[in-house]
């Protein structure tokens, strides 16, 4: 255990919510009421007062224990011992990455689980990029079987939808996609139109691909900064973060540094909580980088100095010059155990009054159905107990394990909280891959008005074309 975790900050494992939040502290030193608060705190250093946590005496078999009667809970068809096949680009998700973790044991005792509710061979079968669309190309055209669920990369979603690959999964019987172990966010970033192409939900977590900000604290310390207090008071947005920056950069220093081939301010704008697009049941896409508001952003963002990339960043970040790190959840394994050398915090948001989210990678996993199933009932059946079956106790055994051997204080403890919870998924992201028109003026002109090489009078006359093509392609064509 690292050496500024007490014995006290132990027990705020024990408190899982099933909200955004996961752990829960408050100040004061009223012990007989508890007012929970899913909010960071600020932490000081090891000398200051310990405060009064509110515990909740969950405990980690309790939360399985109601995932597991989640699971019974469901009516599912029996498979009598035939194989449910779910085709995958990327198995960490499902197996994990080799490493002997307790994330990876909650994934493989997971499948023995649903093995078990269905009476079934749960097979996660890895192709390639290439070979799944040839593959599920050649089963659509010929009318064959390929699998029952596709677990895919948000981005490769667009593709799939252009080529007529997959249903929507509103055609699914009895699926319940609105219960709580599915992501809302998730649901609305996929629906356009009539159609629902793709969800994601506790079963897709993948603490690998969820983006935070990491920061030096000697640095920030050095500015006057308490970067904890600033997201416990909602005040960590993307403005300070620029405000921040930029004295950083005044002083010479680089501001941040993350890894190459990381679209640094649009992991930024999307890890704030804003998508380019507004989605909904019913609803066709209406973009939102015509408003003032949007402006307002891309041009902060425009201002704000580009980041240093590198191979390595949790490395370079390691040697102390370099104020923030934009990296991923994971990336905590791989920093220095110097005590009180570095924090953990969300992604910043984009307004005061506004939630904090996280930037998710591209390649996140998101869960589709083959436009050539065998059985809407079968696939419908699988996306919801692969998800009931794995709610809370999998973002609980990971916050335990970062709480005893990776962070190093409660603060860092506390914003991981909100990190776990809070993915942004996004529309054109996804669809980027089968509409690259969408994602031209939308994403693309993003890159370029922050870049100088668009100007925003230019980009608004883009306004009617956009709304146009988003009719054409998503439409609601009945009430």
């Amino acid at each position: 255990m690292r050496k500024l975790l007490t014995a006290l900050s132990l027990l705020t494992a024990a408190a899982l919510l099933a909200s955004c939040g996961i752990v829960s502290f408050h100040d004061g030193a009223d012990t007989t009421t508890a007012e929970n608060t899913a909010a960071p705190v600020t932490t000081g250093a090891e000398t200051d007062a310990p405060r009064q946590i509110d515990i909740d005496t969950d405990s980690a078999d309790a939360m399985k224990k109601r995932a597991e009667d989640a699971l019974g809970s469901l009516s599912v068809i029996n498979m009598s011992g035939a194989r449910i096949m779910i085709a995958c680009l990327d198995l960490t998700f499902a197996e994990g990455n080799g490493e002997q973790t307790v994330l990876s044991a909650d994934r493989s005792q997971r499948t023995a689980k649903l093995e078990t509710k269905f009476n079934a061979d749960v097979a996660f079968i890895r192709f390639t990029e290439k070979e799944l669309l040839t593959k599920l190309g050649e089963a659509v055209k010929n009318g064959e079987y390929f699998a029952d669920v596709l677990a895919v990369p948000a981005s490769l979603v667009g593709r799939l939808v252009s080529d007529g690959l997959v249903k929507s999964l509103r055609k699914l019987p009895d699926t319940d996609l609105k219960a709580s172990y599915f992501s809302a966010d998730a649901t609305d970033a996929f629906s356009a139109g009539h159609g629902l192409y793709a969800v994601a939900g506790e079963g897709c977590f993948e603490p690998e691909k969820i983006y935070c900000v990491y920061f030096n604290r000697s640095l920030l310390d050095g500015v006057g900064a308490d970067p904890y207090k600033l997201v416990k008071d909602g005040e960590w947005t993307l403005e300070k973060y620029a405000e921040l920056s930029a004295a950083f950069s005044a002083a010479g220093a680089g501001a941040a540094i993350v890894k190459t081939g990381l679209d640094y301010k649009k992991a930024l704008y999307l890890g704030s909580g804003l998508d380019f697009t507004t989605n909904g049941t019913d609803k066709t896409p209406a973009a939102n980088t015509f408003s003032d508001g949007y402006m307002k952003t891309a041009e902060l963002l425009k201002d704000l100095a580009d980041a240093a990339y590198h191979a390595d960043p949790a490395a370079r970040f390691s040697e102390g010059e370099t104020p923030f790190f934009i990296g991923t959840v994971a990336d905590a394994e791989k920093l220095p155990e110097d005590a009180g050398a570095w924090g953990m915090l969300p992604m910043p948001k984009y307004g005061a009054d506004a939630e904090y989210s996280a930037y998710l990678s591209e390649d996140a996993t998101v869960l589709c159905v083959p436009a050539c199933n065998s059985d809407d009932r079968l696939s419908g059946d699988f996306i919801e107990a692969f998800n009931a079956c794995s709610e809370s106790y999998m973002k609980y055994d990971q916050l335990y394990h970062y709480m005893l051997d990776v962070l190093r204080d409660n603060g860092s403890v506390n914003c991981l909280n909100i990190i776990l919870g809070c993915g942004n998924y996004d529309f054109v992201t996804a669809f980027a891959s089968g509409y690259p028109n969408l994602y031209k003026n939308t994403a693309e002109a993003f890159g370029e008005l922050i870049s100088g090489e668009l100007e925003a009078e230019e980009y608004m006359q883009r306004e009617d074309e956009v709304k146009e093509y988003l009719a054409k392609w998503f439409p609601v064509t009945y009430k």
